[in-house]
């Protein structure tokens, strides 16, 4: 067998090496970088092993980098090719030469890796987070009944604590104000998981809201009561509500009110008092209507209004209001007719009212007088029952028809019958006299003359005519009210009611509508 030579065993040797370099660089296996053994050649020369096949061994990179193939021991080592051999049983020799380092035929194998280069980015600065202020606000007035709650900013996980002064804290989310704190501070105090995440804040005293005993409104008001000539002495303080209470009187119906003319205390019971320093409504009443009016409560903090109505009956009738015109009541004030009427009082007096048709003008009245009327005319007369004070006693049924008023003549010639269209009695009388008519309401009567003047005779002056009769009727109780200005707001009943029905008697009917 041929065997090769040591010169050309290094010659192939050399050239493998050049095409293996070269091969690796076309491909860009390895970086460009060329790599020189900085310490001295790790390369040796070794006996020959008697066993050695003669080939170079070669160690490539498994990894597939672009790395230098390195040595299992960290060094490139060099094997000779061709090594002397022990003399053969045969006697023969072969010719050998010392193989020369590989420092003599070829630069060496780079024996160490060059790391491929790192790039080494800095990371940009974190940016420093502001550190957050913590805070706690409490929701809620601090009043009786109100429950508080907390809301809070910067606090992670927060756990609130509520403190009433010289209480114990407790631990909620939500704390419910009671009575027995009012006047004393609540203190809120809110602590997080982080460190130094602690927010407190305090409310102002504790207060209570003022509040009356029942809730009122204007259809549903406290209702009280009396009948004329009765007392009263009705307060109106507030069941809750701390602090200093002050009252005061206001308006039922502020819609309906002039501001100029008006005021809220003359909404009060007449001749009555309201002391606002214990609201108290005290006095005798003697005029009988309904009187609608607030007493208006505050502390400061809060207010609270009540509702009043005070119903001021009659007292039992003593006698009979009575009054009477010239002129049918469908007539009056329509420009046209003027008209004379005359108020009867309980006690048989009598006042003289003499209109001009002109609703815009105002009445003489006269204290005194008689009613007058000519032979062949009629008077339009109406009466209620009045209690001793002059209040009117009518009494309505469920249907709203008020008490029977009869008329009665001492001349069984005169005329009488009920006028349909101005629900008044109407008396003609045929024969001219003095007639005396008796008008009945409740078992309460009145009588009064009338002159009837002949047709013939010159008409005389409305209220010269001196009265027949003027005493009380026996067995009732005297009227005190004698003077004109009683009888004017019945009078006045002339112009409210148009209709012969009086003023009062219109109160009489809201209140049996209610």
């Amino acid at each position: 067998m041929h065997r090769s030579t040591s010169s050309t065993r290094r010659a192939c040797a050399l050239g493998t090496t050049v095409a293996l370099i070269g091969l690796t660089t076309g491909l860009g296996v390895f970086t460009s970088t060329a790599a020189f053994a900085v310490d001295e050649p790790t390369s040796a020369v070794a006996p020959a092993d008697p066993s050695s096949t003669g080939t170079t061994s070669t160690t490539t990179d498994s990894t597939g980098a672009g790395t230098t193939a390195t040595d299992t021991t960290g060094s490139a080592t060099s094997t000779p090719t061709d090594a002397a051999t022990a003399p053969s049983g045969t006697g023969t020799s072969t010719d050998a030469a010392p193989a020369p380092t590989t420092g003599d035929t070829a630069a060496p194998a780079p024996t160490t890796t060059s790391p491929a280069p790192s790039t080494t980015t800095k990371a940009a600065p974190s940016a420093v987070a502001p550190t957050a202020t913590s805070s706690a606000t409490i929701v809620g007035a601090p009043k009786v009944g109100v429950t508080l709650f907390y809301k809070t900013t910067g606090i992670d996980d927060p756990r609130a604590a509520w403190t009433v002064e010289g209480g114990t804290p407790v631990v909620a989310s939500s704390f419910e104000v009671t009575a027995d704190m009012v006047g004393k501070t609540i203190t809120l105090t809110v602590t997080g998981s982080a460190p130094g995440q602690t927010a407190t804040e305090t409310t102002a005293a504790v207060s209570e809201d003022v509040a009356f005993a029942a809730e009122t409104s204007y259809e549903s008001p406290r209702t009280i009561e009396v009948t004329a000539g009765d007392t009263l002495d009705e307060v109106f303080g507030v069941s809750k509500g701390s602090g200093t209470v002050e009252y005061s009187i206001g308006y039922a119906d502020p819609e309906n009110v002039d501001p100029e003319t008006d005021t809220p205390e003359g909404y009060l019971p007449f001749d009555t008092t309201f002391d606002a320093a214990t609201a108290t409504l005290s006095g005798r009443v003697t005029y009988a209507s309904v009187f609608d009016f607030t007493v208006v409560a505050t502390n400061g903090t809060s207010t609270a209004t009540e509702y009043v109505e005070v119903i001021v009956d009659p007292a039992k009738a003593v006698g009979v209001m009575a009054q009477t015109t010239n002129t049918s009541p469908i007539d009056l004030f329509d420009g046209e007719h003027p008209f004379t009427g005359w108020v009867i009082e309980p006690d048989g007096h009598i006042t003289t009212f003499v209109f001009s048709g002109d609703p815009d003008q105002e009445p003489t009245v006269t204290d005194g007088g008689q009613p007058t009327v000519a032979q062949g005319q009629s008077l339009w007369i109406n009466g209620s029952p009045v209690d001793e004070f002059g209040n009117d006693t009518t009494r309505y049924d469920d249907e709203g028809n008020a008490d029977q008023v009869t008329v009665t003549s001492d001349h069984a010639t005169d005329q009488i019958a009920i006028d349909e269209d101005t629900f008044s009695t109407k008396v003609t009388f045929p024969h001219a006299s003095t007639h005396v008519l008796t008008v009945t309401a409740q078992s309460a009567s009145v009588s009064f003359p009338v002159t009837v003047v002949p047709t013939a005779a010159p008409a005389g002056t409305v209220g010269s005519v001196t009265p027949a009769v003027a005493t009380a009727p026996k067995g009732q109780l005297a009227f005190t009210g004698t003077d004109a200005t009683s009888a004017l707001p019945w009078a006045l009943g002339f112009v409210a009611a148009g209709a012969g029905l009086l003023g009062a008697g219109v109160l009489r009917r809201r209140r049996a509508q209610r």
